[in-house]
């Protein structure tokens, strides 16, 4: 009898219990400006290099490390001058599996910093400026990334998509978002 693999399927376990956590715990209602201000931060976290399982209420810090962004556990003023590059700010990951970014008070005045961030602006309204539905461009699955950041990415689109069904906003195109967001007076709460 040939011996191969667990026949059980035990294997499964820790990879189910990964996908489980990178699950939305919580879907809120979001106005137009919300999605996509929550969907530009977590690409932009996403898009950085990081090879850790980051949790849920945990501060941890976005660098520039030319020519691509890094997600650091380590604190600008805990680097001891060493930093990976500038730092723009402060990141968390909040249970519905969206990123909040604080940008550090002095990140307006670095211009690799506003360079990097104009770049990532700009092929992001190339994502949006699209005819797909926005729910259908959401990364449910993107091959190239590393494990975490695939996880994280399902995760969010989860999120999204949760919410734009509870927030009454499915079956807008990318174009029609981009100038919804660009309005004022969307019901913006925050």
């Amino acid at each position: 009898m040939a011996r191969g693999g667990n026949p059980q399927g035990k294997g499964l376990t820790p990879v189910l219990s990964e996908w489980q956590s990178a699950q939305p715990a919580l879907i809120r209602q979001r106005t137009p400006r919300q999605v996509i201000g929550d969907y530009f931060t977590t690409l932009l976290v996403l898009s950085a290099e990081f090879n850790f399982k980051p949790a849920s209420g945990v501060s941890y810090y976005l660098y520039l490390r030319d020519p691509a962004w890094k997600l650091s556990l380590i604190a600008p003023e805990e680097w001891l001058g060493r930093a990976p590059g500038p730092c723009l700010g402060r990141c968390e990951l909040h249970p519905d599996m969206t990123w909040q970014l604080e940008p550090r008070q002095d990140a307006g005045e670095n211009a690799e910093l506003g360079a990097a961030l104009d770049a990532f602006h700009n092929g992001f309204l190339d994502l949006l400026d699209r005819d797909e539905r926005l729910e259908d461009s959401l990364p449910h699955y993107v091959s190239h990334l590393p494990y975490y950041r695939r996880l994280l990415a399902a995760g969010l689109a989860s999120s999204l998509k949760a919410s734009l069904e509870l927030s009454g906003l499915t079956q807008r195109k990318g174009r029609e978002w981009l100038k919804a967001a660009a309005r004022p007076g969307l019901g913006h709460t925050d």
